[in-house]
């Protein structure tokens, strides 16, 4: 079975950092961009993407889930927030969680989504 790759699109390197542990040492493949604009070109090679939903100045994580959604149908999206409350009712994706949030907590996202 070939190695998933998971985009992970975050502003905040250290958070992209701890992420990018976490999932080599799973076994997945990590693509790291730091904000949404940087991740669209590689939407198409991703399994599934996660995503900070707030990284400003540009384009927040709904409207990189809203690009990968109609680039990629069918793309598992998690976003990451620690406002869970702005996050719009119509988001798209397939899960939210809310940071600080466990590594456990997003072991089992990733999981619940077919992975």
């Amino acid at each position: 079975m070939a190695k998933k790759t998971i985009l992970v699109v975050d502003d905040v390197a250290s958070i992209r950092n701890l992420l990018e542990d976490f999932l080599t040492s799973y076994g997945y493949d990590p693509i790291l961009c730091e904000n949404g604009e940087h991740a669209v070109p590689y939407i198409n090679q991703a399994d599934l993407l996660i995503t900070d939903f707030n990284m400003p100045p540009g384009m927040n994580g709904v409207e990189l889930t809203k690009i990968a959604k109609r680039e990629k149908p069918g793309m598992p999206v998690i976003i990451m927030t620690a406002t869970p409350e702005d996050v719009p009712i119509d988001h798209l994706a397939d899960k939210v969680i809310e940071k600080p949030f466990s590594i456990k907590q997003l072991e089992k996202a990733i999981a619940s989504l077919v992975f």
